[in-house]
């Protein structure tokens, strides 16, 4: 039986799966872990960097931290994207034997999701950006218009995946691609309405491997294309705020705004939570319910009011025959 390390410093230790992360191309991940590791460090910078794993992840030690957290007004999502990270940290640090077990130790702090209503468009704005001729908007927006719809009408694609399309994913009047968070493959038939925007952009920039011109095909690092992506993504929603006030003045678009309204216009229609979970390629249908979760009394509510109104429907029916 190998002797369990419990000295091993976290500092150390995250530093070494922030490194095994690069080294898979895991950019995304770096990032996220780089960024709890910094904040743990500044939460308590001179202790925490001589701290073992077994000394941070405690009950009292990881209330602490969000609570430092809170102080400095981060939002609970930030929270916990922090926590779950830990969390993930902590697990591979009990399988390599560096800590013991402990039950129920993320118990006290938050590692949900935070509903984030505002995120979907209702389907009145939807169908006004799907119904919006693009040559009628300012050509440095019609990109940015033609990637939000897109996002749409491909069932909630995310930018990441949409940003990193190659033409040969483009296999007749399919997309067949990996989600780069997952690595699932997703197959999504192309709609008509896609099929057009497609087309545009395709023949746009023939000399590329990818289908839109939001990366660089000559950049071949794996760091280095990550950061171009960040900047993509920046210019991707500071466009869409350009785009907002022009289609949706009422309204706010960004990245995650896709998404979100497709999951949602999908279950206010009905759709299998299941079958929805299915065509956003989440991990498993929890995944798909913390986008839908929100909405569960209201749809819940609506359904109320029908059954209402239906007996009181049934009571005129009776009086009507007395």
């Amino acid at each position: 039986m190998r002797k369990k390390k419990q000295n091993a410093a976290l500092h150390s230790y995250m530093n070494a799966i922030i490194g095994k992360l690069k080294t898979d191309g895991k950019y995304p991940a770096v990032h996220t872990y780089t960024a709890t590791l910094n904040s743990l460090t500044a939460c308590s910078e001179e202790q925490r960097r001589g701290m073992s794993i077994g000394e941070v992840f405690t009950v009292a030690r990881l209330k602490e931290y969000q609570d430092w957290l809170r102080g400095r007004k981060a939002a609970w999502n930030t929270v916990s994207t922090y926590m779950r990270t830990l969390k993930a940290v902590y697990n591979r640090a009990v399988n390599d034997r560096l800590t013991e077990i402990t039950p129920s130790l993320f118990d006290d702090v938050y590692t949900g999701v935070e509903s984030q209503t505002k995120r979907a468009l209702t389907q009145r704005q939807a169908q006004t950006i799907l119904d919006t001729d693009i040559e009628t908007l300012p050509p440095d927006v019609q990109c940015t218009y033609a990637c939000f719809a897109l996002m749409i009408l491909l069932r909630g694609m995310p930018f990441i995946d949409l940003a990193h399309l190659r033409k040969q994913d483009l296999r007749g009047n399919l997309i067949v691609y990996c989600r780069h968070k997952t690595g699932r493959q997703i197959v999504v038939r192309i709609t008509p309405n896609a099929g057009r925007l497609l087309e545009k952009f395709r023949q746009k920039i023939p000399e590329s491997g990818y289908l839109f011109p939001i990366l660089n095909d000559k950049t071949k690092d794996g760091k280095e294309l990550h950061k171009h992506y960040l900047c993509a993504l920046r210019t991707f929603n500071r466009k869409l705020a350009k785009l907002a006030k022009i289609l949706l003045p009422e309204g706010k678009l960004s990245s995650y705004t896709p998404r979100h309204t497709w999951a949602t216009l999908a279950f206010h229609r009905g759709i299998n939570i299941g079958i929805i979970s299915k065509a956003l390629g989440h991990s498993s249908i929890k995944v798909t319910e913390t986008y839908l979760k929100p909405f569960e009394n209201e749809k819940v509510d609506v359904e109320n009011e029908k059954l209402i109104a239906f007996i009181l429907k049934g009571k005129n029916e009776v009086l009507l025959t007395k």
